[in-house]
């Protein structure tokens, strides 16, 4: 067999690692752009006691013992540099290059050679090595091997016969070679823990028959409990019996330990790492971040990224995935779901697979969850995080209760439902959100997200005043569902006031459609959060400029006066916060909302989809019976039926028995029969239909599912229910009539009696 070694063609010297600078990305675990860890001092401690141990003996072995990760590589070649600038010859030998002993052997001397001028040791030096590594491996290993001259091997074996030259009698002259060198050699062997057991016996063999050699110190790293493990699978050590730890003790004879990393070391090297990301990509954390940070390191974080190479594992990780997120999601958040990806890949998938849960989502929602306890609750998700199996399920279960309020409730005792928290959460687009939960997983904005880079775009062209092609993107999403990009529109509104006019405008083109979109058990829409963020844009308006703006809208078309009007009403109802635009548009609201319905007037009522909305809002804001009269003068004018007012004043809403969700009608309302019309002159214009109070039970309407567009059903709930205030009244007057007779009746006995 061939082997093969890069030949040198200079004097060794310490590695170094090439880098444009120092970063996450070098190939040493803690190669950060400032010493963290103090490993400057650490390995002028260390090269101090291999030159003192140079001073005492001609020849040892030394260990450099860490866990993987822990930083060793590093440290090693900080120590050759110290070292190197102390004069030493430095070699570096890889066990990993070579397969079996003679070619691990021949390649140790190639590293010798090119560790040691050849004017120092001489071309005879190299021809007695040579010599000796060709009797002590096969035939033709040795001469493979860039650096050792294998001419003598031809007659090696006939020499070995006669006695000639003996592998004894050549080490010596080997050794003898070496004692003359000037300054002592370094032999390193690096990640021995990674060899196979018969790699790392062989490489073991090899240092027990080099050992001794004058001038020669051998420096190996490894990690102990890997190492001992390794050698308990041999036979020459066996499992569980204490040889393992004896043999090593025989090969090392001084040991050199990388010290754990303190608690502030942890911390300074992550922030190291953190610090470095920022700078590279421009990241500002805030201080709301920063606590977050420090909480999730506290609890979780801390425990598991014990070794330099776990913490860059983690943040290299995170800096190269980041521009694909940046400005989407919560850097905090995100570190934590890339630990858990990189590191805990169980606990990820139990995350995903129960996300409708952790995410309160409407679709999770049952009557066995809404009973559970919140301890129960906590209980449930304990055993399910160590189902997974974690390192630390202690520190996981802390974690999740960072990343979602949902478990944190279960740890607190409490629920966090529509609470300041989860709005918290939305504001800076926390994994904790449907609305951003997606972006953590799939590490970037999925094509059904709106990316907040479009949002805020869109925000400023409406700044501007103009209609931009991130506006118009804009638009497009809202039509489809515009819940989503209210919510981020208000966020950037918060953040700086929009225009007026430009927004208003905007979501006025929408109010129709937003009103048709129906979301979770209780179908909402999110018509209410386009009254919302109007009213909180015209409150950071001039007060005349907003009222102009709203009256504007009102004398626009027909989507543009229900929100003017809506708007209006909403915010005079809001007796907490002021609101004088609204005081000052209200009238001319409410006279194009007469215009608006006299003008619908032309057509069955029925045909109005919209009709109820505007007359509630008319309701509101124009003078007291302005409206009763709007309607009788339809009723009045044959078009509109006063049966169809009475069904379309029949509210409709989303019944639910906590799996299926259906159309129901509201209650009867003998108050807004009242408001609207006249309760006595409705029923005076109705026929009496007794029949009605036999064929219907009070709850019939909300309980049963009905079609939104059967107007006929609301109908008849309404005149049941009138039908019932007729009977109630007639009741009411024979109890007051009886009453009454009884009394006179009494009063004439008593005078009859007395005379």
């Amino acid at each position: 067999m061939i082997f093969s070694s890069k030949r040198a063609d200079r004097v060794r010297t310490p590695r170094v690692l090439q880098r444009k600078t120092q970063s996450l990305y070098a190939d040493d675990a803690d190669g950060l752009e400032r010493d963290v860890l103090n490993r400057k001092r650490l390995a002028t401690q260390l090269a101090r006691a291999i030159r003192d141990l140079a001073e005492e003996t001609e020849s040892a072995v030394v260990g450099l013992v860490g866990p993987w990760g822990s930083g060793k590589s590093s440290l090693l070649g900080q120590i050759e540099t110290e070292l190197f600038t102390s004069n030493w010859y430095i070699g570096y030998h890889n066990p990993w290059a070579y397969s079996d002993f003679a070619g691990s052997a021949a390649g140790f001397f190639a590293s010798l050679r090119d560790a040691v001028p050849e004017d120092v040791l001489g071309k005879e030096w190299r021809a007695v090595v040579g010599e000796w590594v060709s009797k002590a491996a096969p035939l033709g290993a040795a001469g493979g091997v860039a650096g050792v001259d294998g001419s003598g091997a031809i007659g090696a074996v006939g020499a070995v016969i006669t006695g000639d030259r003996s592998p004894a009698k050549l080490r010596e002259s080997a050794a003898e070679g070496l004692s003359r060198i000037d300054h002592p050699v370094l032999m390193v062997l690096d990640d021995l823990d990674r060899l196979a057991p018969d790699e790392l016996l062989y490489t073991f063999k090899l240092v027990r028959l080099l050992g001794r050699l004058p001038n020669v110190y051998y420096l190996l790293a490894y990690d102990e409990a890997t190492l001992t493990d390794l050698l308990e699978s041999t036979d020459l050590a066996g499992r569980g019996s204490g040889r393992a730890q004896q043999y090593l003790e025989k090969i090392i004879q001084v040991r050199l330990e990388v010290p754990p990393m303190l608690p502030e070391q942890q911390a300074a090297l992550a922030q190291a790492a953190i610090d470095e990301i920022c700078a590279r990509r421009g990241i500002t954390l805030t201080a709301g971040t920063n606590r977050r940070m420090q909480r999730m390191w506290r609890d979780c974080l801390s425990v598991y990224l014990d070794q330099p190479r776990s913490v860059k594992r983690l943040f290299t990780q995170v800096d190269a995935t980041w521009p694909d997120v940046s400005g989407e999601v919560d850097f905090s958040d995100f570190v934590a779901m890339t630990f858990l990806r990189v590191f805990e890949r169980p606990l990820l998938d139990v995350i995903l697979e129960k996300r409708a849960e952790i995410l309160q989502q409407p679709s999770a929602w049952s009557l066995k969850a809404h009973k559970e306890s919140p301890q129960d609750r906590l209980a449930r998700w304990k055993q399910q995080i160590a189902d997974a199996e974690p390192r630390h399920p202690a520190a996981i279960e802390d974690l999740l209760a960072h990343l979602f309020l949902y478990i944190r409730g279960a740890k607190e005792g409490t629920q966090y439902v529509g609470s300041s928290y989860q709005e918290d959460v939305k504001q800076r687009m926390g994994v904790g959100t449907s609305e951003h939960f997606d972006r953590y997983v799939q590490v970037g904005v999925p094509e059904s997200d709106l990316a907040e880079s479009t949002v805020r775009t869109a925000a400023e062209e409406l700044r501007d005043g103009r209609l931009g092609p991130a506006t118009k993107e804009l638009v497009q999403r809202m039509r489809a569902d515009a819940s989503p990009a209210l919510s981020k529109l208000r966020r950037e509104h918060r953040a700086s006031p929009l225009r007026a006019s430009s927004t208003l405008r905007l979501l006025a083109s929408l109010y129709f459609s937003a009103m048709d979109q129906k979301s979770g058990p209780f179908g909402l829409s999110p018509d209410f959060s386009i009254i919302s963020l109007s009213v909180d844009v015209l409150d950071q308006t001039e007060v005349s400029a907003a009222s102009d703006l709203v009256e504007s809208l009102a004398q626009s078309d027909s989507a543009s006066l229900a929100l003017a009007a809506d708007i209006t009403r909403v915010a005079l109802r809001d007796s907490d916060t002021p609101h004088p635009w609204a005081e000052r548009a209200k009238p001319a609201v409410a006279n194009a909302l007469s215009t608006a319905i006299r003008t619908l007037a032309g057509e069955p009522a029925r045909s109005h989809p919209r009709l109820l909305s505007l007359l509630y809002s008319h309701f509101h804001l124009a003078q007291p019976g302005e409206t009763r009269g709007l309607l009788w003068e339809a009723i009045d004018s044959g078009v509109w039926e006063l049966r169809e007012i009475l069904g379309l004043l029949i509210p409709l809403g989303q019944a639910s028995n906590g799996e299926d969700t259906w159309t129901s009608m509201g209650d009867f309302s003998e108050g807004t029969i009242e408001d609207m019309l006249g309760l006595d002159r409705v029923l005076d214009r109705l026929p009496e239909q007794p029949e009605l109070l036999e064929r219907h039970v009070t709850n019939q309407y909300f309980d049963g599912p009905v079609d939104a567009d059967d107007l006929e059903a609301r109908i008849e709930c309404a005149l049941t229910g009138l039908e019932r205030v007729r009977a109630r009244r007639g009741h009411e007057a024979e109890v007051a009539s009886g009453g009454e007779a009884t009394a006179t009746g009494g009063d004439g006995d008593h005078e009859q009696g007395d005379s």
